[in-house]
């Protein structure tokens, strides 16, 4: 009995060769071509005996670009008269670098009305939101709901970080009471 052919794992780089479609089947990371299975992919590839199937682990990390319905963590970096500049620093739930800058507008921040925008969100502040429309490479969110909203909160007057205490954002360092439109999950947040 004949010796099957063993894929050897390596780098591959795409449209590399690696197997005759009578060998193998084109998995994860590869396609056919005139009966090639070849690398769509730079990685390094890996041999599936029970699908008899050869595929490429991506070595290259996957470009995370703003979505309408993505949702955001993003730092408030200023705050005018109708709406507020943001840097969005993470992408559902994964880190970017460099943070892409939002905008939310006031008629964003919440579904009743909000007639001064400084009572919702501060400079500083980080918040928890949704993008809801990317045209012109204005990325501009909504905090509308209750699960979005600030999420951490620095007090204007010392700089410490605000707990939510009884419905209220309380300063625990010099006792001052702000407001915010706080998201559900304040002060809960994971961000690493």
């Amino acid at each position: 009995m004949a010796k099957e052919p063993k894929i050897e794992e390596r780098e591959v780089f795409p449209g590399e060769k690696l197997a005759v479609i009578e060998e193998y089947n084109d998995g994860k990371g590869t396609y056919q071509l005139d009966g090639d299975v070849r690398s769509s992919e730079i990685g390094a590839t890996k041999h599936v005996e029970v699908s008899r199937s050869v595929l490429v682990r991506k070595k290259t990390p996957q470009i995370l670009v703003p979505k309408e319905g993505m949702e955001v963590v993003a730092q408030v970096g200023s705050v005018v008269r109708r709406d507020a500049r943001v840097n969005i620093f993470m992408l559902d739930g994964h880190h970017v670098h460099p943070a892409y800058t939002g905008v939310v507008h006031i008629s964003d921040i919440s579904r009743d009305y909000v007639k001064n925008i400084d009572l919702a969100l501060r400079n500083g502040d980080i918040i928890k939101g949704k993008i809801v429309n990317t045209r012109n490479r204005l990325n501009q969110m909504t905090l509308g709901g209750s699960e979005y909203g600030v999420i951490y909160a620095y007090c204007s007057r010392c700089g410490g970080v605000l707990e939510y205490q009884q419905g209220r954002l309380t300063c625990p360092d010099c006792g001052r009471i702000e407001r915010r439109k706080t998201a559900r999950s304040y002060g809960k947040e994971d961000l690493t």
